[in-house]
């Protein structure tokens, strides 16, 4: 198989042509926003709007045009390199469509045009307006340069975008503190993140020579097993090319891949910056959480999983676990509206995590897709409700300044903003994964998955391996029990601020704007189960889950991890009577953790919220997410630090010290030279002069041609000679 035919440029199509507009729709958005947007009218918000329903609307185009239809691929000669043979080796850039893409260009245009739509009542009269929407444009041409392009090294760079565009919109509100620590935050964690996808991507290009994501995939589809090592031929302009890779090496750079999917996916240990996240604008978190930023690393996942061992899988399926469980119990005891739906975002990208670990490649990206609606209609929520809550807390003028977004100061808000009350309960109901919700569709497919994966996996006698789905099932009932506590402070019992509740309301007819209810009602339909399978209680009837079917995305390739993959697919299908005693433990599970919360906070008042402090162990670790932060601090934070101090003292009071009397004693050297100079050395040049000129003048005087002086001086002479005779 020869490299240069895999990588040869494919003529554009005109659905790709169609895809680079979607791409470069939010761009056009981003650069005339951020240079003229306060000089347009409404500051420019409509153009931002604009840009990305037009890009939506070309998105749920080529969505009907290819799913299930066709795969469209265009790829251009981005550069060349000469190579040591005189050759030229191509790097290629393109385009490619498939189910995976269309699916995903259409969630990001379509929660990014609804935050937008959103954002036009939340930040209202906000001095950076336009620079925000200039900044939502810039994230969203980042994530769609991710979904869109063919190969690793363009995907990273995009990655690097996404990375700085939240860097921006976290920090939005960059006078406040706590935002640009956060920020900073995102953009360092990420960082460690991204150091293992670029060791990964390079190894991968360093084997095969290329970066082209379908080519990488025909060329491990070529290779085989053998002897335990993986062997794969090809030819490099025309010269042959022979690899035999150790599976250990393979594993190494999987999970290279697969750490810059810990960073921007928030993957234990690696998930410290999300929550901070929430210093942005409640939409932002919204945008970040629901189908972007967060979603980019399970993405990542899915367009590298014909990369990953058996043991790279093995390794990823161990993380989401961990994770899904620690975001879960981190989210038990938080009070900040906010807090609570960002440690559960936490734990939902943990079960797609784990999902992709377990070889339900098709059930995790089923799950980022409903996840999608469902969390960005609660955080769309959560903020028409910290809004109202500030203009609640505005109009009371209180003594003290309680915390708007604290769920203690709430309650009873489903009598005074129905509408926001149901379309959260929807939400909340599909996160929970109750019955005839879109959840209960993609989280049973994922326990499904993952306890096929166990039964295979433990097939030698090691039972360890059902731990995975045992947390799976855990994390049910956790999410269900925080979100029941979230549900009831919030909209049951009575209001716990000293104020009219009703005063929260935008207008005495109408609890929120139009143009802030509108998304949130509609992502709180499209979390309903119908619109994904339609058998709402069966995810394998779902035509999403069939169109993201691993053989159907990648029906040439052969994943290396190819066998096990298999085994697990046949172990699910024979697990019938198991798919609904799963349904039935999940919903059992679901129920009892919500009513559980409701009973337990059914009679709680203000003051016994705000005393009631986590006491036990368990409780604390959960308050304080583990410690990790603390963990963090002291063990890389706090040494970097104290070295940086170290070094800066170091550098003023040795290095400044040496350099700044080191020159001070060389001038004064200098000077001292400088004397000498011109004491001794120029004053013995000046003496010699002098001397011989006194001498010089002497000898002329002796001859000044007078007879007299001449017999005086002989006369001289003469005496002198008769004084040495006698006194001799």
């Amino acid at each position: 198989m020869e490299l240069s035919t895999l990588i040869a440029p494919l003529a554009g199509t005109p659905e790709t042509k169609l895809a680079l507009a979607v791409l470069l729709l939010p761009l056009l958005a981003f650069l005339g926003l951020f240079f003229f947007g306060k000089r347009l009218p409404r500051q420019g918000d409509w153009l931002g709007i604009a840009c990305t329903a037009l890009a939506l609307g070309l998105s749920v185009w080529l969505f009907t045009t290819t799913w299930n239809n066709a795969t469209f691929h265009s790829r251009w000669v981005w550069f060349s390199l000469p190579t040591g043979s005189g050759t030229l080796s191509d790097f290629t850039a393109g385009i490619l469509l498939d189910n995976l893409t269309v699916l995903m260009l259409v969630i990001v245009t379509f929660i990014s045009a609804l935050v937008q739509l959103f954002s036009v009542g939340y930040m209202h009269g906000d001095p950076g307006y336009s620079r925000y929407y200039a900044f939502l444009g810039l994230f969203t041409f980042s994530m769609l340069g991710i979904v869109l392009v063919d190969n690793l090294l363009l995907l990273f760079m995009f990655w690097e975008l996404v990375g700085f565009s939240s860097y921006l919109l976290i920090g939005f509100w960059f006078e406040r503190p706590a935002a640009v620590a956060a920020n900073k935050k995102a953009f360092l964690v990420n960082r460690v993140g991204d150091i293992g996808l670029l060791l990964g991507l390079f190894f991968f290009y360093t084997c095969f020579r290329t970066f082209d994501l379908e080519a990488l995939r025909a060329l491990i589809h070529e290779g085989n097993w053998i002897n335990g090592n993986f062997i794969s031929s090809f030819s490099l302009n025309g010269q042959p090319w022979d690899l035999e890779l150790n599976p250990l090496w393979l594993t190494l750079a999987g999970l290279g891949l697969f750490m810059g999917c810990v960073g921007k996916s928030a993957q234990f240990p690696l998930q410290v910056w999300l929550p901070d996240a929430m210093q942005g604008p409640t939409p932002v978190s919204s945008l970040i959480h629901a189908a972007t930023m967060v979603a980019a690393g399970v993405y990542l996942l899915a367009r590298c999983y014909a990369f990953y061992t058996v043991d790279a899988l093995t390794v990823i399926a161990v993380v989401g676990a961990i994770t899904a469980l620690l975001g879960a119990i981190a989210a038990l005891t938080q009070n900040d509206i906010k807090a609570v739906l960002a440690f559960s975002t936490i734990s939902q990208l943990g079960y797609m995590v784990m999902g992709m670990g377990t070889g339900a490649h098709d059930a995790s990206l089923f799950h980022l897709a409903t996840h999608a609606f469902f969390k960005a209609a609660l955080f769309l929520n959560a903020g028409i409700i910290i809004h109202a809550m500030h203009r609640g807390l505005h109009h009371a003028h209180l003594p003290e300044h309680p915390d708007p977004q604290d769920i203690r100061n709430m309650g009873g808000l489903r009598k005074v903003m129905p509408f926001t009350f149901y379309a959260y309960l929807v939400a909340a109901a599909a996160l929970v994964g109750l019955p005839l919700f879109s959840g209960f569709l993609s989280k049973d497919a994922i326990l499904a998955g993952s306890w096929a994966w166990a039964q295979t996996m433990s097939a030698n006698g090691n039972a360890l391996y059902f731990l995975v789905p045992a947390i799976g099932f855990a994390v049910v009932l956790l999410t269900a029990y925080y979100m029941g506590r979230h549900l009831w402070l919030m909209f049951f019992g009575d209001f716990r601020l000293p104020f009219e509740v009703k005063s929260i309301r935008f207008s005495a007819g109408r609890e929120v704007e139009l143009v802030m209810l509108v998304p949130v009602v509609l992502l709180a339909v499209l979390s309903l189960g119908v619109f994904f399978s339609l058998n709402p209680l069966d995810f394998a009837g779902s035509w999403l889950l069939q169109g993201l079917n691993l053989h159907l995305l990648a029906a040439d390739a052969r994943p290396l991890a190819d066998g096990l993959l298999q085994a697990v697919v046949e172990q699910d299908k024979a697990n019938h009577v198991a798919h609904v005693l799963f349904a039935v433990l999940a919903v059992a599970l679901g129920v009892s953790g919500g009513g559980y919360a409701m009973i337990k906070y059914r009679n709680k008042t203000r003051e016994m919220l705000l005393q009631e402090q986590p006491q036990s162990t368990f409780g604390k670790l959960s308050y304080h997410h583990f410690y990790l932060d603390q963990l963090y601090y002291k063990a890389f934070v706090k040494p970097a630090t104290v070295l940086a101090r170290g070094l800066y003292r170091t550098d003023k009071r040795v290095i400044d010290y040496l350099l700044n009397n080191g020159s001070i004693i060389l001038v004064v050297l200098a000077k001292m030279i400088a004397w000498f100079d011109r004491l001794a050395v120029d004053g013995m040049v000046w003496l010699v002069g002098a001397l011989s000129r006194l001498t010089g003048s002497f000898g002329r005087n002796l001859q000044n041609g007078k007879v007299q002086s001449y017999f005086a001086y002989s006369l001289f002479g003469f005496i002198l000679i008769i004084l040495y005779i006698v006194l001799k």
